[in-house]
């Protein structure tokens, strides 16, 4: 017999309630994940709340009922599927929050963890409001890679800008192979629409801004920074006038929401 067989036999046939409850307060996310797995155990569900709901501490985020197994199996995979979606966007939300709706907040930073949970980091990227990609129209990107295989951001996006148009073209630059103000410009002349300065260099930003200012192709580009950018860095990058910023570990790495499951009753 196994141990837990053996451990809930006396307590075969009762039916115990129990809730699951945010010890701090955030934004809950992970709710579809959390549903799908409710499915796969013989649990009845009485309360789930939504996706996105605000939550402080002592917030029930679930109720129901199972037997003893039932609610062993639940502590031990309900949880995990709700604790980092829920730091994640509680995280993004901050962002969103202090950006005062001045610049667009972005994470692609998903794309880079293991598949099988790229679906609910992005969902809670969504849930605290920010994007999940540098622009939500059609577009075309080009990483550093791209840049160096084609000799160079011009070749690059003008090859791009030959597959299709009316695509939006957005270019990682990094001042590889030119100082990075002469790469912007060369992105900018062969037809790119978003510059994405990924240097982390705030500097770099202003540089490129006020060259495109002067030489009046300012307002015919999107300019989105990307390198580590953090909380206490935004109010700078606001005053500096990026369009975008691609804040990616800063929101990818957030720490999971602390849940509990408690059973409550019999």
């Amino acid at each position: 017999m196994e141990l837990r067989d053996f451990l809930f036999e006396p307590l075969k046939n009762q039916v115990f309630q129990f809730v699951i409850t945010a010890n701090q307060e955030g934004i809950f996310s992970g709710a579809n994940e959390l549903r799908e797995l409710l499915n796969k155990l013989s649990v009845d569900v009485d309360f789930l709340a939504n996706e996105g709901t605000l939550i402080s501490k002592g917030k029930v985020v679930f109720r129901g009922r199972g037997e003893a197994e039932e609610v062993v199996r639940a502590e031990e995979m309900l949880l995990g599927v709700i604790g980092k979606p829920s730091g994640v966007a509680s995280t993004a939300a901050e962002f969103i929050r202090r950006s005062e709706g001045k610049i667009k907040i972005v994470c692609g930073a998903w794309k880079k963890v293991t598949p099988p949970i790229r679906p609910s980091l992005r969902q809670a990227i969504a849930t605290g409001g920010a994007g999940g990609r540098i622009t939500d129209n059609p577009f075309i990107y080009l990483d550093k890679n791209y840049v160096r295989m084609f000799g160079g951001v011009g070749p690059a996006v003008r090859r791009a800008k030959q597959f299709i148009e009316d695509r939006e073209v957005s270019v990682q630059i990094k001042g590889e192979r030119q100082p990075i103000v002469q790469e912007a410009q060369e992105a900018y002349l062969a037809g790119a629409g978003i510059l994405m300065v990924d240097t982390g260099n705030v500097g770099d930003l202003k540089n490129i801004l006020d060259t495109a200012a002067r030489e009046g192709w300012r307002s015919k580009v999107k300019l989105a920074f990307g390198g580590g950018a953090t909380l206490d860095e935004l109010p700078k990058l606001i005053s500096t006038g990026a369009d975008i910023v691609d804040v990616g570990r800063g929101i990818i790495d957030a720490p999971m929401l602390d849940f509990s499951l408690d059973v409550t009753s019999m």
